[in-house]
Order: structure tokens, then sequence, then C-alpha cells
């Protein structure tokens, strides 16, 4: 009997133990799993207010554009004013015309800061943003930037190259213009490109309003891109 009572109070004793082992355990996973909540929800507002700098910064860029294809078009008015009236000759305001005319007919200013997407594509940390709605409009946005972009890329037309043969659009107010006094409509015919002029002229046109349609619509995703994240940023708060 007394032998059976010490092997009662040794396996209670034991199972205690191993009950105070066991719960010690599972204390210590909660608190590292607390730990590891508190980590990851604090990456998660650090990467959204990244991202919301990031953004700004690309609505900077298209308001930007937005601003030069005022001027653009502007300009292109003015130029085929200059066709039709002979009277009006090369001189330097004419060639500046002529150079801003053809302003983001080469490519479309691309200071854009893409770091923190970047980052957490290769991370595999963009599971960290939680708001599955929200994460999906992230993704979609970056795609649908760059894929507008590249068909704006697609429309550029020869336009600058040919007004290159007569504004160098680097050098013309430092040395005199080889056509300066000159009507731009003898400059053509001289250099024969009067009617792939007519052409390129007319396809820029296009490619400004087309290019127009893209930006207001990048505009349009960059701004509700933003909204999203600073109200997801309000809800974590």
């Amino acid at each position: 009997m007394l032998n059976q009572n010490k092997v009662k109070r040794y396996t209670a004793y034991a199972i205690g133990e191993i009950l105070l082992v066991v719960i010690g355990i599972l204390i210590a996973l909660e608190l590292g799993d607390l730990k590891q909540e508190r980590t990851e929800r604090h990456l998660e507002k650090e990467y959204l207010e990244r991202l919301v700098i990031d953004l700004e910064n690309d609505l900077s860029i298209t308001e930007f554009i937005e601003r030069t294809l005022v001027s653009k078009e502007e300009n292109l008015i003015k130029v085929r004013s200059y066709i039709e009236d002979p009277s009006i000759v090369l001189d330097d305001s004419v060639m500046l015309t002529l150079k801003r005319s053809y302003i983001l007919g080469a490519e479309l200013p691309n200071a854009r800061l893409t770091g923190t997407f970047q980052e957490l594509i290769s991370t595999g940390n963009l599971r960290l943003i939680r708001n599955k709605d929200l994460r999906n409009n992230i993704v979609n946005f970056y795609s649908a930037w760059e894929h507008n972009n590249n068909r704006i890329r697609e429309f550029q037309t020869e336009y600058i190259t040919l007004l290159l043969q007569i504004v160098d659009r680097f050098n013309f107010f430092e040395s005199e213009p080889f056509y300066k006094e000159k009507p731009l409509k003898e400059v053509l015919i001289q250099l024969q490109i009067e009617n792939e002029f007519h052409r390129y002229y007319i396809e820029e046109i296009n490619y400004m309003e087309f290019t127009k349609r893209i930006i207001e619509r990048n505009k349009s995703l960059v701004k509700s891109t933003i909204d999203s994240i600073q109200q997801e940023l309000i809800r974590l708060n």
C-alpha cells in the first residue's frame, strides 16, 4: 500500500512536471507568435507608407507630363502656322517652338520610385499586406502603368527625327543655325522632306492626343491607389 501510494505520488508529480513543461512551451510559442505578429504588422505599415511616397512621386511625374503636353500642343499649333505662312522665317523663337513641339516625342520622364514594390515582390513580403483587395490593386497598378507606358512608346513617331535635320536641340543657341532666316516650308522643300513632315506632323498630333488619354488614365490609377492605401493605414492605426 505504501509503495503504491509512493508510485501514485511520483506519477502525479511527473505528470505535473510534464504539464508545466508543456504549458511553458505553449506560452513561449504564443509569445513568439505575438512578437512575430507585431513585427509583421509594423512591416506592413512601413511598406504601405513607403508605397504612398513612391506613388506620390509617380503622381508628380504624371502631372509634369500633363503640363508638358499642354505646352507641346500649343507649340504644335504654332508649327502649323509656320508651315502655312511663308513670311515666318526660322529665327531663334521659331526654332525654340520647333524644339518644344517634339518634346516627349523621344521618351517620357522615367524618374519613378519602384524600389518598395520590387522589394515586396522579391522578398515575398507582399503577403504582409493582409487586405487582399488592396494587395491586388497595388499589383494591378504597377502592371497597368508599365503596360500604358509601353503603349505610348509604340505610338511614337519620326517627327523628332525630321525636325532634328533642321534644329540641333543641344547647340542651336550657341552657333548660327544653318537654315536661319528661311521659311520653314522652303527648308522642308530644300531637304525633300515636305511630304514626310506633313505626315509625321499629323502622326505627332495623334501621338500627343493618345498620350493625353493614357496619362489621364495613369493619373486616375495612381490617385485611387494612393487613396486605398491611405484608407488602409487609417484602419491599421
